[in-house]
Order: structure tokens, then sequence, then C-alpha cells
């Protein structure tokens, strides 16, 4: 029974042990951890190697009849050349290949510096050719040593002859951009993972201990980042913006097993480059604990901004679509002070696109990043966070407006307004599926129907001069809003929300205002047309395929939308507006 009682005891004073040496040993520079492990292991071979064979003299009888032609004294006065030149041959192709490499990978001699296999061998090295010096001496002085001969002769040295070539070939193949983008993704695993199991809270009450562990997770994701810079093949670039995903779903996932006093801000991060800019909220960080998350998502953001600056179309798409594949983890985890944050970063890389957009007369990068936002409101829309889609939609109807107001002097971006009002109809048709009350609906379509708020300035334009031929002038604007809310307007109509649909009538009725009536009429004649004629599939293609935005499934409904808008009680509606303009 007492021995039963022991058992638990001795098992945690085993982990207690086996903590502190984890403890001892990464506290120490890795470089002396190697050599301390590589001199433990070569001791304990030759200790045990003397042990056996000038013990045993059964073995020493059996290996003089093996050898009986051999002089039991060895010669090993070429071994130091032969270690020497082993010796030369590893370090010197580790010295060209790593120097080489330096030129193209920022910080690649601290990843060597970090990596187990290759500190632990060029130790033995070093060591087994100072082993043989060893053997040599005390032979001269007369204490020959035969088993810490046979043990270096016989194994070390072919050992080191064997893997010499294999080795270069490791390296050359660990200093590859990807190789180095993975070794430096699973460190930080493992570093995550070892923050999440440690168990012992004491340890991170030690402001010292908290920022060490602290400089290695920024560390590696800043030289991920170098990374990224020096790096110029696509291939690479990709790994790294999904590795910093990656690693931040990971912590995401495994971040409430961590103790609470390592999310304590320590020098580590306060002078880190990503967050010195940022003195004023270094209490709200540290308060929502959310240091590491800042520092993925400004360095996806700045990615962005990058890839936007060198033309990189498909690269800035792709740290759009990491944005939606975190948010999907930070849902899945409740993490709501996560959640603004990714609401923050999505709306200025749509402002940065903005100012790209502008400046080089180019829609495709909103046009891809109109497409993950939609996907963002997408995954609230999913996990019932209705505040925050209803928010996120208001954004991006704001961002709309502005980009169409912006277009008149890059006339490329006409076109993302459409975007924009086609990926609202998206979201507006998930959000009537999850049956949202109708209140909820209601409020969202109004937004949606603000997205054409810019008649506004041709009403303004209008009533300096009332003219019928200057209204008749009045310029075709914006059609393809129109389509798509007509296209909405159908889709409500054949589910049975005529309500709905009548809105979007009457939004669409008050284009006359600005129009007038008979080129209001043609106009809407023409979009029907459009919508009858529209094909599910465009006949070209684009980074998101060749789907229609214009396209309509439910074009058998447009009669019953037209007489909404062609009624008597419209067009009277309309005569009565037109005559007098300021009623």
């Amino acid at each position: 029974m007492a021995s039963i009682q022991r058992t638990p005891a001795s098992g945690q004073t085993l982990n207690r042990l086996i903590q502190r040496g984890r403890s001892l040993l990464e506290a120490l520079p890795r470089s002396l951890s190697a050599f301390l492990i590589s001199f433990t292991i070569l001791s304990g071979l030759d200790f045990f190697s003397q042990l056996v064979i000038e013990q045993d003299f059964y073995f020493v009888d059996y290996l003089q009849r093996i050898f009986a032609d051999i002089d039991p004294l060895i010669d090993i006065g070429f071994a130091p050349e032969v270690w020497l030149a082993v010796i030369g041959l590893t370090l010197g192709t580790l010295i060209i290949v790593i120097s080489i490499a330096a030129q193209s990978i920022p910080k690649i001699t601290e990843l060597y510096m970090q990596d187990w296999i290759s500190l632990i061998y060029v130790w033995f090295l070093v060591l087994s050719g100072t082993h043989i010096l060893y053997v040599k001496i005390i032979t001269e002085l007369g204490w020959p040593s035969l088993g810490s001969t046979l043990l270096n002769l016989y194994i070390f040295l072919p050992f080191a002859i064997i893997t010499a070539l294999p080795y270069i070939f490791y390296i050359l193949k660990s200093t590859q951009p990807e190789n180095v983008v993975s070794q430096i993704y699973h460190r930080q695993q493992l570093i995550i993972h070892a923050l999440a199991e440690s168990g012992n809270e004491s340890l991170f009450k030690r402001s010292s201990y908290v920022q060490r562990w602290q400089k290695k997770l920024l560390d590696s994701l800043n030289q991920l980042d170098d990374l990224l810079t020096y790096v110029d093949f696509k291939e690479p670039q990709a790994d790294i913006i999904q590795a910093i995903s990656l690693l931040l779903q990971n912590y995401i996932f495994h971040k409430k097993n961590i103790p609470t006093p390592f999310f304590q801000l320590t020098p580590a991060v306060c002078s880190d480059i990503s967050f010195k800019t940022l003195f004023d909220q270094f209490e709200q960080i540290e308060t929502q604990q959310t240091f590491y998350e800042q520092k993925c998502l400004r360095l996806l953001g700045n990615a962005y901004i990058r890839f936007l600056d060198g033309d990189e179309f498909d690269l800035a798409s792709l740290c759009g679509a990491e944005m939606c594949s975190i948010t999907d983890a930070t849902l899945v985890s409740k993490n709501y002070y996560l959640l603004n944050l990714i609401i923050i970063r999505l709306n200025t890389m749509l402002r940065f696109a903005i100012k790209h957009g502008i400046k080089h007369n180019e829609a495709r990068n909103l046009y891809n990043l109109a497409f993950h936002y939609r996907r963002f409101i997408e995954c609230l829309i999913q996990n019932q966070q209705m505040d925050t889609a209803q928010q996120s939609f208001h954004y991006l109807r704001l961002y709309g407006n502005e980009i169409y107001h912006l277009a008149r002097t890059s006339p490329a971006l006409y076109f993302i307004v459409d975007v924009f009002a086609a990926e609202m109809k998206k979201i507006l048709i998930l959000v009537h599926q999850k049956n949202w009350s109708e209140q909820s609906q209601r409020e969202l379509l109004e937004e949606m129907l603000l997205l054409d708020n810019p008649p506004e300035a041709h009403r303004r334009d209008r009533h300096r001069d009332h003219s019928r031929d200057q209204r008749d002038q009045a310029p075709n604007f914006n059609n393809g809003v129109r389509l798509i809310q007509m296209g909405l307007g159908l889709f409500y109509l054949k589910h049975r929300y005529p309500d709905f649909a009548q809105r979007i009538a009457n939004d669409i009725l008050e284009d006359a205002d600005v129009l007038g009536l008979e080129l209001f009429r043609r106009t809407v004649s023409y979009n029907c047309d459009r919508l009858r004629q529209a094909q599910p599939k465009f006949w070209e293609d684009t980074d998101r395929g060749n789907v229609n935005l214009y396209y309509s499934p439910d074009i058998e409904m447009l009669g019953d939308f037209e007489a909404m808008l062609f009624n008597e009680d419209a067009l009277k509606y309309l005569v009565n507006k037109l005559d007098h303009p300021h009623s």
C-alpha cells in the first residue's frame, strides 16, 4: 500500500527534474547546450568502451583472435590528419553555403545556430578530432587505451566520413527559402505548444522568463517578415503568408492554456518594431492580451501593402484570404477582442487598396478584396454575430460610396461600385436564408440602397437649372448598381417578400427626379433587357472565375417588378415630382 502511495510522488519528482533540466538547457545558448550534449555522449561512449573491452577479458581474447595478425599497439599517427581533412571539408563547405545563403536570406546564421542537428553534428566532429589527439597523447605517454582507440578509429571516423556528404546535402537543402520558412514555422509551433503545456505558472511570474519566451515568438515572426522582403519568388512568399496565418490560428487555439502572466508586456514587446509607435495602446494591448495577434495582423497588413506596390495581385489576394481563415479560428475560440482587430485590419487594407486604385487607375486589388470582405461578413453571419455583421456591412457601404466619388478621377473604379453592390446582394440573400428578423434585413437593405446615393450630386446640379433639356442630358449613372438591386428585388418577389421588392422599386423611382420621365423609362427598359439577356457565366476569366455579377436566376419575376415601376400610381408620383422638384 505504501509503495502505491509513493508512486505518484516519484512521478511528480521525475517530472520536476525533467522540467528543470529543460529549463536549464533553454536558459543556455543552444550552441553551448549542443556542446554539453555531444561531450556527454562521447565521454559516455569512451568510458563504456574502456569498461567493456579492457575489463571483459573474454571479449579481449575474442578481438585478439580476430586481429591475430595485427599489432595490438595500433598505429594512429595518420588519424589526426584524416580527422583534420574531414573537419575542414565539412566546416569549409558549411561556411561557404551559409555565406552565400546569407546574401538572399536574412538571419540565416541565427537560424543555423538554432538547428540541433547541425550543432550537435559539428560539435561531434570537433570533439571526435580532439578525442583522437587525447588517444595519441596517452598512447605516447605509455598509457595506451585499446577501447578509446577502437572507438575512434572504427566507429567515430567511419561514421564521420560516411555522413559528411549527406550532412552537406542537408545544409544545402535547409538553406532553400521554402525549407527556411518550414523550419521557422515548426520552431514557432513548438514554442507555442511548449507555452501551452508548461503547466508551471510560477515560472511566468519572473519577468525575465516571460521576456525570453516573448522574444522567441517575436524574433521568429520578424525573421519571416524579413524573409518576405528578400525573397523574390512567389511560392516562398505565399508560404510565408500562410505560415504567419497558420501560426496565429494555432496560437488562438492554444491561447486558453497559456499562463496569464505570459501576456504582460515586457521590453521584448515594447521595443519590437511593430509596437514602437503604439505606446498609447500598451495598456489596452496588455489588458486584452493581444500582443501576438496584433503582431501577426500587422505583418499581414504590411505584406498586403508591399504586394500592392509590387503589383502582385495574387499574393495580395492571398493576404485577404488568410484574414478570412483567421476569422474562422477567432469565431471558434470566441476571441471577440481579436475580431475587432481583424475588422480594423481589413478596413485598413481596403483603404490602401483604394489609394492604389486611384493612383494607378487599377481596380483589380479592390475587386479581390471586396470578395474577401464579403466572405468575412458571411463568417460573422454563419456564427450569429449580428451586430458585428451589420457594422461591417455599414463599413462596406461607406467605402463603396467613397469609391464612387473617387471614380470621377479614376474611371476604372466605377466597376468596383457594382462589385460592392453584388457582394451586398449575396450577403442579403444569406441573411434571408438564415431567417434573420425582418427588421434586421430591412436595415441591411436600406444600407445597400444608400450605395447609389451619389444621385444627390446630380440632383444638386439639376436644382441650379430646371430646364428639361439639361435634365434629358443628365448622365446615365451607375446602371450596374441598379441592375444588381433589381436582381435582388426579383429574389424578394420570388421568396414572397413584396414589401422589400417595393422598397427597391421606390428607390429606383427616385432616379426619375434626375433623369426625367422619358429618359428614366428608357433606362429601366434597357436594364430589364440586360437582365433578360444576362448569362450565369461571363465570357472572360478573372481572379474569381467568370461569374456574371449582373445575372439573376429569378428572371421570371421581372414582369411583376416592372409592374411595380410602371403602375399608374408610380407614374403619377413621378409626374408630380418632376413638376414640383422642390416639394
